[in-house]
């Protein structure tokens, strides 16, 4: 290649560079294809300002949750804090000196060898006749395995020649043939290869140990040397972080004088001089997106601990060889991601014996960034007007249009700001800080610099990223607010589509069926007691009428698990229950009608205003009521209510008992407390029937100043005008009323209920969605063996037919849907 004029005159500018020559600064794109580069980087600036913010909290919460003595585990964390990881201080063949000596080193370092540096425009193995003056970079030797792919050394020179297509190389994880040659980058050079086990694509990179430099033993240790340290791997076992591409193998040829790495693909990037060649300078966004992704992967190189092949741990690893061609940028969508390629532990083990040492550190890399960020902002190292290098030391040489706060950054990495960073962690913390806008204009460094403080905008603060954020937490709180609302909600009942009319129900399997219930429990009551659908009429008498080949023979039980029992045997046909459990699949459960649970006190028209109900405000939680039926409250005043001594009842129903312990008492201890009081004997909890119970309650609070409270079913208490039926609320839950108005609105103490008659009704939808805390299915509930008679079936069928649930309904029970329709139509 012929050297340029320029090369000529600047002395070091003349040595030659990956392309054969130097880049120069130049005229920045055209305005349409500015446009497109920044259309395509509006996600990234999004990406920047959520990490800046996640990141800078995190750290924060980290910092302050952390104890002291475990802090040296958060690798990022070690800058700020003060502690540092343990650290090899050298590799062999590569000098990396500690911290008190780096910055010293690193003033010997004048510009122009700094440039030569991150251009890589070193010459090597000049023991060699070559005409270009650096063989490693001549044409020749590729243009000698063109004539003749056999020949190993140039023919100009005998310095090592390129490889052949179709050379074949061993390594650990397979045969890797050579199918074309791509270039030099660095110090070897870059071949397409395959890995013929598998057909996967790898990059393959040669590098050379030339005879008249290297000595047997030398080459030996070279070999060695590289081999050991060309493979590192994150010490925990994590996935290296995929933008920093190290090799997934080395391989040292014990036959030539050569050393391979194989590297991943990364598609569709290109060299950081080649991106500069193809769009020119980069604006302040631009570089701030660079410094970003650049500084998040040596954050990770610096502050990890890794194992080398040889089994050594590394600690504070620097990359030792930022240049514009171990950086590689492919553009996307979101702007450019950036990736590190061609580490100096690797890279560098194949300079001559005789150079000079080469000296890492991390100070040394993010100075070495601060150059290279210096010269992306101009599109070259070369001032073409003035014939000189391009200096971030003297003022006059910064871009025009540049942002102050990116100024002063690059300034701090390069050594000569107001400060400088102790790690990379802490330099990208302080980049993310930066506020510059893509879209928004950028200010001229001076204008910034001149601007009063007392002309600044009381509104300054609020930019994009402030009401983004504030617009964010709103969506989210109203997210969370929706779901809550959904969860909460109750359940819906299904949509069902009854048939009209118990006639209506054919099949009814011919001969006498029997089947159970508790003795005392809700449907002995629905089905036996008169005047509740009819005058001198009973349930069982109706069903009989409307359907008379349904032979059913009713047998009231004492013991629930007595029924289970019976059911087991086949003693009874099928069961109406609210308790039995389905223990072992044995049984078949399906719903004919809901009732529930009241919990009632004295409503004494004549001491309405001292009454129980004004004074709880018609409602008791469930905590209450624990403490009322443990005996641990004695006296109302101790709920906020009147001094009146407290007195329990509870009913016959041991149905409703043990619903009463499993939904209110719930725990093992106060169950038991519960039992306890109610013991025969004990006179703490009376056992009554629920119709007892309602004249009891008004009996104590009228005649003996006595505060009483019982319990029972719904269906039994509605309409009984003599007592109140409190609200209740299960624990961390809302309020619901077991009545209400004919209007909706809920039952209060100051509605008589004995004038009121008529105006107001079971809380229907609370009982069907399940909603009110106390309300249960009333079930019928058969063995699970296809061999038996369907009779239960064919009274599930009747019960669930229009007809039927509005006779339910009359005796005081919860219809499965309301309104019914049957029922409506009588009105």
């Amino acid at each position: 290649m012929a050297r340029k004029s320029e090369q000529n005159d600047l002395g070091l500018i003349g040595s030659f560079t990956e392309s054969g020559k130097l880049f120069m600064a130049r005229k920045a794109p055209n305005v349409w294809q500015k446009l497109w580069k920044r259309i395509t980087d509006v996600w990234g600036q999004f990406i920047g300002s959520i990490d800046a913010l996640i990141g800078n909290r995190f750290v924060e919460f980290l910092d302050k949750v952390v104890p002291t003595p475990l802090r040296f585990l958060i690798p990022f964390l070690k800058d700020d804090l003060g502690i540092q990881p343990p650290s090899i201080s050298s590799f062999k063949g590569i000098v990396v000196p500690e911290k008190n000596e780096t910055k010293e080193v690193l003033k010997e370092i004048i510009v122009e060898e700094r440039i030569g540096t991150i251009w890589q425009i070193k010459p090597q193995f000049l023991r060699y006749q070559c005409q270009e003056s650096n063989p490693f970079r001549c044409e020749f030797p590729l243009e000698t395995v063109a004539d003749n792919p056999n020949n190993k050394y140039c023919k100009k020179c005998n310095f090592p020649a390129t490889l052949p297509p179709e050379v074949k190389v061993r390594g650990r994880r397979g045969v890797y043939q050579v199918d074309s040659y791509i270039g030099i980058r660095g110090t070897g050079r870059l071949y397409n290869a395959t890995n013929l086990s598998d057909g996967e694509s790898f990059l393959f990179k040669e590098y050379v140990i030339p005879k008249k430099y290297f000595n047997d033993q030398e080459t030996r240790e070279s070999k060695q040397n590289f081999e050991s340290s060309s493979e590192i791997k994150l010490l925990d076992g994590r996935v290296q972080d995929s933008r920093l591409v190290t090799p997934i193998e080395a391989i040292a040829d014990s036959r030539e004088e050569r050393c391979y790495v194989i590297l991943p693909h990364t598609e569709n990037t290109m060299t950081l001089a080649d991106y500069l060649a193809t769009h020119g300078a980069m604006n302040s966004w631009q570089v701030k997106s660079f410094l970003n992704q650049v500084l998040q992967t040596l954050e990770s190189l610096h502050s990890q601990k890794y194992r080398l092949r040889s089994g050594v741990v590394a600690a504070g690893l620097p990359h030792g060889n930022l240049t514009f061609y171990s950086i590689a940028i492919r553009e996307n969508f979101q702007g450019f991601t950036v990736y590190l390629n061609d580490l100096a532990l690797w890279e560098d083990r194949f300079y001559p014996p005789d150079s000079q040492t080469h000296t890492y550190s991390i100070s040394r890399d993010l100075e070495d960034l601060g150059y290279i960020a210096f010269y992306l902002l101009h599109g070259g190292v070369i001032d073409l007007d003035n014939r000189s290098y391009i200096n971030p030391s003297d003022v006059d040489h910064w871009v025009a249009k540049v942002n102050l706060g990116l100024k002063k950054f690059i300034q701090n990495l390069l050594g000569f700001g107001e400060t400088r960073y102790a790690s990379a962690e802490i330099a990208r913390r302080a980049l993310l800080r930066l506020p510059i806008e893509r879209e928004a204009l950028i200010e001229f460094a001076e204008q910034q610099e001149e601007a009063p403080a007392d002309k600044k905008n009381k509104w300054a603060w609020l930019t994009k990223k402030v009401i983004a954020i504030f617009v964010g937490v709103l969506l989210l709180l109203g997210l969370l607010l929706l779901l809550y609302w959904w969860f909460t909600q109750p359940p819906k009942p299904a949509n069902l589509n009854l048939p009209c009319c118990i006639s209506q129900i054919s099949d009814i399997p011919a001969g006498n069926f029997t089947y159970a219930a508790n003795k005392n429990g809700t449907w002995t009551y629905t089905l036996l007691q008169k005047n509740l659908i009819a005058k001198g009429r009973t349930l069982e008498d109706k069903l009989q009428e409307s359907q008379p080949k349904l032979q059913l023979s009713y047998q009231p039980i004492d013991d629930d698990q007595l029924v289970s029992d019976k059911l087991r045997s086949s003693k009874v046909d099928f069961a109406i229950s609210s308790v039995i459990t389905n223990s072992g699949g044995d049984f078949i459960t399906q719903d004919i009608a809901y009732d529930g649970l009241t919990v009632f006190v004295a409503f004494s028209y004549a001491q309405r205003n001292n009454s129980l109900p004004t004074a709880l405000q018609g409602r008791l939680t469930f905590e209450q009521l624990r403490q009322i039926y443990t005996g641990e409250i004695i006296n109302w005043r101790q709920l906020g209510g009147p001094n009146l001594p407290v007195k329990l009842y509870m009913p016959l129903d041991k149905e409703s008992i043990q619903i009463f312990e499993k939904r209110v008492l719930k725990t093992a201890t106060a169950i038991a407390a519960f039992q306890n009081l109610a013991q025969d004997g004990n006179n703490s909890i009376t056992k009554l029937s629920t119709f007892d119970s309602l004249r009891q309650l008004i009996q104590d609070f009228e005649d003996r100043n006595v505060g009483s409270i019982s319990f029972g079913s719904i269906s039994q208490v509605f309409g009984q005008c003599s007592v109140y039926p409190l609200t209740l609320a299960d624990d961390r839950q809302s309020f619901v009323s077991p009545l209400v108005m004919q209007t909706g609105k809920a039952v209060t103490p100051d509605i008589d209920l004995c004038n009121e008659k008529g105006n107001y009704v079971q809380n229907y939808s609370a009982f069907i969605n399940k909603s009110y805390p106390l309300s249960y299915p009333i079930s019928v509930v058969y063995l699970r063996d296809n061999r038996r008679t369907p009779i239960a079936e064919r009274f599930v069928s009747i019960m669930r037919t229009e007809e039927a649930q509005g006779l339910l309904k009359q005796t005081g029970l919860i219809p499965l849907k309301y309104p019914i329709k049957r029922l409506n139509a009588e009105k």
